[in-house]
């Protein structure tokens, strides 16, 4: 697991025009990270692994669910203010793992 962290992990079955930019993998770790309420991958590593054992229909749609998930999160905050159609078409609304290209990228 923490070597897809480190590194692109997109998969070739995904459709390259997928609105949600970054890996899979990362999204999954920015979100179980959240979740959780920590920077460390290994603490979250439990959760990063149940939700890639997830099934969705291909990557992109994964990314979607974790960046809406993570958009409504933002919102709830008050860290957002533009609904969650807008943020997930922000390219910037982005976690650390995803902005990084992985762990501490």
């Amino acid at each position: 697991m923490a070597a897809l962290l480190h590194a692109g992990a997109s998969s070739a079955a995904e459709p390259s025009a997928c609105r949600i930019a970054g890996d899979k993998v990362h999204w999954v770790a920015d979100y179980c990270m959240a979740r959780l309420q920590t920077d460390d991958e290994i603490a979250a590593g439990a959760c990063i692994n149940a939700e890639l054992d997830k099934a969705f229909s291909n990557d992109c749609a994964a990314k979607v669910h974790y960046k809406k998930i993570l958009c409504e999160a933002a919102l709830a905050r008050g860290d957002r203010k533009d609904g969650v159609e807008a943020c997930l078409a922000d390219p910037a609304f982005a976690g650390s793992t995803v902005r990084n290209g992985g762990v501490g990228g």
